[in-house]
């Protein structure tokens, strides 16, 4: 774990409210392409339409975007790859990539294009509520659909032990996404968040933040894409994914350099306990100086009996301080559940396991 904000791990210890982005955070970051699919109207050759969709990919660093990059550049090859001239190219946080393409052999005309959600792409939702992304022609009074791509995305085998983990501390539990709501509802049923929200913009989860905030909550924000800059940037305290985007990782206060989500639990609890150890040294260090302090004065202790309590109690402060070195129990998260998966057996991380970034 790397601690890019110091003041992060006192603020982490007065959270109340936790709230999730879900690809990449509650899910794995590697999506991948399972089928691609073609209006019949279309006539325009699927290899090159696969290249144009993999160049505009290669604009956006979310996790969709690469997914499907990478199955273009496999399933295009070279066919059509220097065909199309892509310029004006802009990335909408939430919802996909526009530019405007040329490509003589398609149409004499610049034309604009989408890849991006349903939504986005002005393409109708699916029925099944699948996660897809489309390809479109934005035309002036409609927009044609040329490729859909269906997506598969794995929920990690930890989340739902990592949010019952934190409810049971009384924490509430969020999610926010761009997604599609029913994609987004699907997850929240599997890792068993009841307040869970889709199609989100980056100013909709701004907002969502703020109402929290003005409720007297303290937020945490874990996530890792582009549209989580700003609400990583106003949350109390803010989590990211070492693999994330970099504006997501300069914007957060921890960045979890793994794929473990139970670190953005055991970092809640050892902030606590980090906290607990600091207010018991600070009592102790004000009780011995309130009572031998004055004894001193008075002359009733003598010189030698006060310097070795003094440093007996430097060294009594710095055993407990030494506490937090040793196997916090982090791991009894595990111990709770009725089937405890591998990923809660690794061993817990101690306060060895943050590192903090050079200011």
């Amino acid at each position: 774990m790397l601690v890019r904000n110091l003041q992060g791990l006192e603020s982490l210890a007065s959270v109340d409210t936790v709230v999730f982005d879900k690809t990449g955070t509650l899910t794995r970051d590697g999506l991948s392409v399972v089928d691609v699919h073609q209006p019949a109207d279309v006539t325009l050759e699927r290899g090159r339409l696969l290249a144009l969709a993999a160049a505009l990919a290669r604009h956006s660093l979310h996790p969709v975007s690469r997914a499907v990059a990478a199955y273009g550049g496999s399933q295009s090859g070279t066919a059509g790859a220097d065909e199309w001239l892509i310029d004006e190219v802009q990335e909408v946080s939430g919802g996909g990539v526009m530019a405007r393409v040329r490509n003589a052999a398609v149409s004499p005309e610049p034309m604009t294009v989408k890849l991006g959600s349903a939504l986005f792409a002005g393409a109708p939702v699916r029925a099944d509520a699948g996660q897809e992304v489309v390809l479109s022609l934005a035309a002036a009074d409609q927009s044609q659909v040329w490729l859909r791509f269906d997506l598969s995305e794995d929920v990690r085998t930890e989340s739902a032990e990592v949010v019952a983990a934190l409810m049971r501390e009384g924490i509430h539990v969020e999610l926010l996404s761009g997604d599609s709501a029913p994609v987004v509802q699907r997850v929240a049923q599997q890792t068993h968040i009841a307040e869970a929200r889709g199609n989100c913009s980056p100013q909709d989860k701004l907002e969502r933040l703020k109402e929290l905030q003005a409720q007297g909550r303290h937020v945490a924000m874990v996530g890792d894409g582009l549209n989580d800059g700003p609400v990583l940037a106003g949350a109390h305290v803010s989590f990211a994914f070492g693999r994330s985007v970099p504006l997501a990782q300069s914007r957060s206060d921890f960045v979890v350099m793994g794929e473990r989500l139970e670190l953005v639990w055991q970092s809640l609890l050892l902030s606590r306990r980090t906290m607990r150890v600091v207010r018991q040294n600070l009592l102790w260090s004000a009780l011995y100086n309130a009572l031998c302090v004055p004894l001193a004065i008075a002359g009733y202790m003598p010189a030698w009996l006060a310097g070795l309590g003094m440093a007996a109690s430097s060294l009594l402060v710095v055993l407990n301080a030494a506490r937090l070195a040793r196997d916090p129990g982090l791991s009894a998260v595990a111990a709770q559940q009725s089937q405890p998966p591998s990923n809660f057996n690794r061993p817990p991380p101690t306060a060895a396991a943050f590192a903090t970034e050079p200011l």
